[in-house]
């Protein structure tokens, strides 16, 4: 399976967009274009940046999340420059560098500075003023075989997979509601995720789905679907929205035989669920397989990030088949009335050995 002619438009567009933390302003520029240019939409930006983005009528109970950032540098005086985010200097080492804009100097990251952590020296930027983000110098974004590659998958992927998302909600005249929260700074520490559960007025009760793209792991492979995200390194999501996640997957199944989903920990790293839940909202996880994670090849070096055609593509349909059913969906009572059955079904006979105590039968 490829992605959809309309998923690999939106994925052109967003994945054509530099980015680092603290320097979203490609990627929330066409955000914005892309609400101006859509009926039934409406946005707002709060106090850190972050941009809400609002399907149907009032304030949707479901909000899909991700982060418009990606890993980057940031020059910070004469041919030196800082890491922003989860890159390793020995495989920076000889990369080559360019501005957001692509007309400035291009330099080359030529060593580590000795004694201070996540910096490095570079060659040929001469003219760079403080404090301009650099990216890696590479193809923004190409379909390759059955390979979606780009500079920076993550999590510009998962932006484009929202606007799909939309797309596909408006064309089939959806009369429900739904949001998507696209936040800053992930890759620094969660900078806009931690401003925006502190200023909202969203109530507690709202349901968020992080989306993120994660290192695929042996017992996640790329190509069979989609991960429904159970925890991370530091916790595990809402276990009713797990429960919600996956019976919408199941059902999709039924109707779709080309569709297919995973579930694991991916216990690999900390995402944005993790804010969520922390702050208590009901919050549950996405993921895609990733491989070059932050453009680390596995033989060092740097190179483009990577996912599944199929696995994209079905992401986008499990969040538009989740959004259409979320009213609808409490798989929760279904589980708890099965096991009230089966208390009832043996309850007696409990009671009645119960004075046996541990007793072998």
């Amino acid at each position: 399976m490829h992605i959809q002619p309309d998923f690999q438009r939106r994925l052109e567009a967003v994945l054509s967009c530099p980015t680092a933390p603290f320097h979203e302003g490609a990627v929330h520029a066409l955000l914005h274009e892309f609400v101006a240019g859509s009926k039934g939409l409406r946005s707002r930006i709060d106090e850190h940046g972050n941009l809400e983005v609002r399907y149907g009528p009032g304030r949707p109970k479901l909000l899909f999340h991700c982060h418009t950032d990606h890993p980057a540098l940031e020059v910070d005086g004469p041919n030196t420059a800082r890491i922003l985010g989860g890159m390793r200097i020995p495989a920076l080492v000889g990369a080559g560098l360019m501005t957001l804009d692509g007309t400035g100097p291009r330099p080359t990251i030529r060593s580590a500075i000795r004694g201070a952590k996540n910096r490095v020296r570079l060659t040929g930027g001469k003219g760079l003023a403080k404090g301009t983000a650099l990216v890696l110098d590479m193809p923004a974004y190409r379909l390759s075989g059955d390979k979606i590659r780009a500079r920076a998958i993550d999590d510009l992927c998962a932006v484009a997979a929202c606007l799909t998302m939309f797309d596909r909600l408006a064309a089939a005249r959806w009369r429900g509601s739904v949001g998507a929260l696209f936040t800053r700074a992930e890759e620094v520490g969660f900078a806009g995720a931690l401003g925006w559960v502190r200023t909202t007025d969203y109530p507690k009760s709202t349901t968020i789905i992080n989306l993120e793209m994660s290192s695929a792991r042996p017992h996640t492979p790329q190509g069979k679907g989609p991960v429904l995200r159970l925890g991370d390194r530091i916790t595990t999501f809402i276990q009713g929205v797990a429960v919600d996640l996956e019976s919408a997957a199941q059902a999709l199944a039924k109707k779709d035989k080309t569709f297919q989903y995973q579930r694991a920990l991916m216990d690999g790293g900390v995402c944005e669920a993790s804010v969520f839940t922390f702050s208590e909202f009901r919050s549950g996880a996405l993921c895609l397989p990733l491989k070059n994670y932050h453009n680390h090849k596995p033989r060092g070096g740097m190179g483009l990030e990577y996912v599944h055609q199929a696995d994209a593509e079905n992401l986008v349909r499990w969040m538009v088949h989740y959004a259409r059913e979320f009213k609808k969906l409490n798989p929760k009572e279904r589980v708890l009335a099965r096991l009230d059955k089966l208390y009832r079904k043996n309850r007696a006979r409990l009671k009645r050995s119960a004075s046996q105590g541990d007793r072998p039968a």
